[in-house]
């Protein structure tokens, strides 16, 4: 398989390793600016909490700019589950948070990036997605034949007093 770079803020991605707990404080949440990924509650208590330059907070992903094992800076990637999320959206709906704590969790295996690449090439491919250039007739069939979709027309509504007895 061809081994892909990818980069965030130009900075290389890296699956967190280890979950990270979050914990915005009214003053993060005060200065905070709703719909930014940058600037809203959980990043700027990223920003000051570890003392990093780039932090992306989206409703599902989080990237968190730290340091890799020789001190080089990376872009880890989150995984934001649904009470957090839920918490960014009231935030961005308007609503007034209290300060919180929260978990962004390492992606299992099937959530990383190299493993939807993996999955996504590896998949069966319809014939009518390959572009040749030429125009496809769609096949006409019978009534009868057992392909397409069932369609009900002409059904009047059935009333109360119209329904058989059942026995």
């Amino acid at each position: 398989m061809k081994k892909y770079e990818r980069k965030f803020a130009r900075l290389p991605i890296r699956e967190a390793r280890a979950s990270l707990h979050v914990q915005p404080n009214k003053w993060d949440i005060k200065d905070a600016v709703k719909e930014d990924p940058e600037n809203c509650a959980y990043a700027r208590c990223l920003r000051r909490t570890l003392e990093c330059q780039h932090v992306f907070v989206f409703k599902t992903v989080a990237y968190i700019e730290t340091l890799d094992e020789k001190g080089r800076p990376v872009m880890q990637r989150y995984i934001v589950r649904h009470y957090a999320r839920e918490y960014l959206l009231r935030f961005d709906g308007g609503e007034k948070v209290e300060p919180g704590g929260f978990v962004f969790h390492a992606p299992n295996r099937s959530r990383t990036l190299n493993y939807k690449v993996e999955h996504y090439r590896g998949r069966p491919r319809s014939p009518h997605a390959r572009l040749t250039g030429e125009t496809v007739q769609p096949k006409s069939y019978s009534l009868r034949n057992g392909k397409g979709q069932v369609h009900f027309s002409g059904l009047g509504v059935i009333t109360k007093s119209e329904r058989p007895i059942s026995r």
